[in-house]
């Protein structure tokens, strides 16, 4: 999670975007994407969101890591979601979570889009709740994939798949058969 992070100074994430775009090293895959995004009731104009996965191949066994960075670039707090920590109301939890529950949404898509994961099973998800990032702050989260479709435990076939991350950011994934 942290080395793919790590690789990419935080400037280059707050430096002014108007668009997503792949941040990665001279040579290599593209293992950080950057941009300007809304990030709950957190403005687009203000919120800079960093991407980043730990591999974009996948080996029997291995899972894939989803992390995030998204920092409020105003001059006000704003609204995101995220888990409680312990009862509801209160604190919400400093670590973040990516996925069907999490404060950042992913999916695996198939060919021709098709949802592969999350999928329609029904998740138990913890209790949700408002926490005010502020101005200058960053929330920082990751989640992961371990090559399943839906909620199950099934494997996925090997073969081509894309990870979105928020709608807006997309990675190509291959997972190599068994």
């Amino acid at each position: 999670m942290g080395a793919a992070l790590a690789a990419v100074p935080w400037g280059a994430a707050t430096a002014a975007v108007s668009s997503t775009r792949a941040v990665h090293a001279a040579k290599g895959p593209k293992l950080a994407q950057e941009g300007r995004g809304k990030f709950w009731e957190c403005p687009a104009k203000t919120t800079s969101v960093l991407v980043a996965v730990n591999r974009l191949t996948l080996r029997p066994g291995q899972e894939l890591t989803v992390s995030f960075v998204v920092k409020n670039l105003g001059t006000a707090a704003c609204n995101y979601v995220a888990p409680y920590a312990g009862v509801a109301p209160g604190a919400t939890v400093p670590t973040l979570t990516a996925g069907p529950c999490g404060s950042m949404v992913f999916e695996v898509e198939g060919a021709h889009h098709a949802d592969v994961w999350p999928g329609l099973a029904g998740y138990n998800c913890p209790a949700l709740g408002f926490a005010q990032l502020q101005p200058g702050a960053s929330v920082i989260g990751s989640g992961t994939w371990a090559q399943t479709a839906g909620g199950g435990t099934r494997r996925v076939r090997a073969g081509a798949y894309t990870l979105v991350i928020d709608g807006r950011f997309s990675f190509p994934l291959r997972v190599e058969a068994a």
